[in-house]
């Protein structure tokens, strides 16, 4: 039999968040025996799906992090990471950053380097004016332009490629996440929910990016308003316990479920009535196409690309906006109940991930095979 074809994704660590559980999404889908996905990962702690990558038979390599004081060492790492290792195809997933991995494969002779766009802006931090030279550097180090929405690709990339850019869908396996009423049930006893509460969820890590603080103060504001409301948080990260300190302060702390990293979204979800999403900046958030194929009633904040919003009851509310407001909303839609056929409407706007993988696998084939006719190799 022959070997598969192994492609290398280059990503910051797999942990259990956005855009490495839409990776292992596709992965999981994919023949194996015919495509294979390899690691390169920037931290040096074994991700959370690690063990699961391992077991699939793909392959994790750890390069250094991409610290502007690292960069030499970064360079001869990756000089000698491709003169070591022959991959016809890279395909990064560290936005702007990903000029740098790019930067090496390109100087390496990898004919075919995929820059993948999962957000319409990054932080407006210490490391903005890196990130921002090398967004602008990055569709001369690329050769394909993909993003999660067309929006989250002509932020990367420019107005200039936008014709370029193909869309790869944050799919899901959509039944998995169908209503299920029992579940409802069991999760909600689990959880100490009572029967008449509204249940406000979010999943998501815990960082600076998914505004948590916003969560916080729309349950204290629906307290005030003596609505029965609890949140219930999925998801783990450094900024989870100054928002446990928030609840504390907020005097709300027994009415907010802090659930950590749970393998089990898909049943979780089952016990919210409505899902608010008020983050900085996104692109398609995974957690929102999960939460829809739910059936759930949505609210986000207007950073969110409108792409996600794919229901009649997901909606969207400027992040300027009064927390009354919010607090309004989420009340509103909390009574709206779940969205008839969220699955077939999904399914038609490209998430259905058994379609998409075969799409995907197909697209890593073409390109491999070009790559290799065309005599395409790594450094020497």
């Amino acid at each position: 039999m022959a070997e598969p074809i192994r492609i290398l994704e280059v990503v910051n660590a797999m942990d259990r968040a956005g855009l490495e559980t839409m990776i292992m999404n596709y992965y999981r889908e994919f023949d194996r025996d015919r495509i294979q996905l390899d690691f390169l990962t920037h931290r040096d702690w074994r991700g959370d799906y690690d063990d699961e990558i391992e077991s699939l038979g793909g392959r994790i390599y750890r390069a250094p992090r991409l610290y502007p004081q690292h960069w030499f060492s970064y360079r001869r790492f990756m000089r000698r990471f491709f003169a070591e290792h022959d991959y016809p195809v890279v395909h990064s997933h560290i936005d702007a950053m990903s000029a740098f991995p790019l930067a090496m494969a390109r100087a390496c002779g990898v004919p075919v380097r995929i820059a993948h766009s999962h957000n319409e802006s990054v932080d407006h931090d210490l490391k903005f004016p890196i990130k921002e030279l090398a967004r602008r550097r990055l569709p001369i180090v690329a050769n394909r332009y993909w993003a999660c929405s067309e929006a989250s690709g002509a932020y990367l990339f420019g107005e200039a490629r936008r014709a370029e850019i193909r869309v790869v869908r944050n799919a899901i396996d959509l039944e998995s996440y169908r209503f299920d009423p029992t579940a409802r049930k069991e999760v909600r006893a689990e959880l100490g929910i009572a029967a008449g509460q509204t249940a406000i969820g979010h999943v998501g890590r815990f960082s600076k990016v998914k505004n948590h603080a916003l969560l916080v103060r729309l349950l204290g504001e629906l307290r005030s308003r003596d609505e029965d409301a609890v949140l219930v948080l999925v998801g783990d990260g450094e900024l989870r316990r100054e928002v446990e300190g928030m609840a504390e302060s907020e005097g709300i702390a027994p009415y907010v479920r802090f659930l950590g990293v749970r393998g089990d979204v898909e049943r979780v979800v089952n016990a919210f009535d409505v899902v608010v999403f008020p983050s900085i900046h996104e692109g398609i958030p995974l957690a929102l196409i999960e939460a829809q194929a739910n059936g759930l009633p949505v609210l986000a904040s207007d950073a969110v690309s409108g792409e996600s919003l794919l229901l009649p009851t997901a909606e969207s509310l400027a992040l300027s906006a009064f927390i009354e407001d919010w607090a309004d909303a989420t009340s509103r839609l909390s009574r709206t109940g779940r969205c008839e056929g969220p699955i077939d409407i999904l399914a038609d706007a490209g998430y259905e991930i058994h379609r998409a993988a075969r799409g995907l696998a197909d697209e890593y084939a073409s390109l491999y095979g070009a790559a290799r006719k065309d005599g395409g190799r790594s450094c020497a």
